[in-house]
């Protein structure tokens, strides 16, 4: 989750068209082998919201112009899959507990890709992501981020579960002895109801997700977790020098337990030089890099945060976008293999480890 503040940089605009081309498929044969890359590979965003919170109604199906991962953009831009986080974005008029407001809103999602059925189809498991793939459909999964989910009730987790709830972004608020903000790096660490919360999401095959919690609790949830864990939508803090990033010796650390750090889309996380220059594609792809340089291709994958914000990645600006992604890559020199492994297999095997012994 970012802030919805809008930043409106108009230096930055003309340069913003002029990188737009940059981030389209050439008309090469290069370019042509991209397509065709992303086009066979599963393709996984691990974290986004299915609204932004002006938004009256979800439209999801329908291409309204307002949404950057409605179910016609996903296929536009080859998304397969997406972890949808509830509780939607929402005004502070509402007054729902946190955890009812999470099941209903997973509700009004699922009923919502209900009506829509032709187009896609809620996946509780990685064989569901497999078969709606097979039929040509976008796979919705569904996710929580909100700062305390639980209310110090330990059987919330088993009601998001039957809500086909599927992964969990754990915040300082809710697992230490003192509340946290995401930017605090306090040495805190996991009190008793923390250690039950990472032990009942092993146990139930519910993913974890460490993006919005401080270094030494991140360290603390992985060597406590004996599943492997995520970072949903996080860059890299040595390419970007802020709390909210994640350190080499963290991603180390995730990535030997078999965890993923997946790479977000909102300009700021990426590059500190946002607003005062476009942030583009190559940019995000340097995070990618750097990550495959220190963890391995193994551990690496995306998470866009779309949300509806107008700040954006130059030639990212929606799901429409994600094959620019893979022609990045595909010039730097991976190979198909090790794309596929971004885009998206590496997030399948992680869902994959944590589901198979719940």
């Amino acid at each position: 989750m970012r802030s919805m503040k809008i930043v409106r940089a108009p230096a930055v605009l003309l340069t913003a068209l002029c990188v737009l081309s940059c981030a389209r498929a050439p008309d090469s044969p290069m370019g042509e082998r991209a397509n065709r890359i992303h086009e066979e590979a599963l393709v996984i965003d691990a974290h986004a919201h299915p609204k932004p919170s002006a938004a009256v109604s979800l439209s999801l199906g329908e291409k309204t112009g307002g949404f950057e991962l409605d179910f016609l953009t996903m296929k536009e831009g080859g998304l397969d899959a997406v972890f949808f986080s509830v509780p939607m974005l929402r005004s502070e008029s509402d007054e729902r507990p946190e955890s009812v407001g999470i099941v209903e809103d997973a509700r009004a999602v699922a009923d919502e890709v209900e009506r829509f059925g032709d187009l896609a189809e809620i996946a509780r498991s990685s064989e569901d992501i497999s078969r709606i793939h097979a039929l040509g459909k976008r796979a919705v999964l569904l996710g929580v981020e909100t700062p305390d989910p639980f209310g110090g009730d330990i059987g919330t987790l088993q009601r998001f579960l039957d809500a086909g709830i599927r992964m969990v972004t754990l915040t300082p608020e809710a697992l230490t002895a003192a509340a946290a903000g995401q930017d605090d790096q306090s040495d805190s660490g996991l009190n008793g109801f923390g250690k039950r919360v990472v032990e009942e999401m092993n146990r139930l095959g519910i993913v974890i997700d460490i993006t919005h919690t401080p270094d030494s609790l991140q360290l603390e949830i992985i060597r406590t977790s004996v599943k492997p864990v995520v970072a949903s939508h996080s860059c890299t803090r040595a390419l970007n020098d802020l709390p909210r990033q994640i350190p080499d010796s963290i991603i180390r650390s995730l990535a030997e337990k078999g965890g993923v750090i997946c790479a977000t889309f909102y300009p700021g996380h990426i590059s500190g030089d946002f607003p005062d220059r476009a942030v583009t594609v190559e940019d995000l792809v340097d995070h990618i890099d750097h990550i495959v340089k220190i963890a391995g291709v193994d551990h690496v994958g995306f998470g866009s945060d779309f949300l509806g914000s107008e700040n954006h990645t130059v030639g990212l600006e929606s799901a429409a976008g994600l094959p620019a992604i893979t022609h990045s890559l595909l010039q730097r020199g991976y190979s198909q293999g090790e794309i596929e492994k971004i885009l998206g297999g590496n997030l399948l095997r992680v869902f994959e480890t944590v589901r198979e012994s719940a």
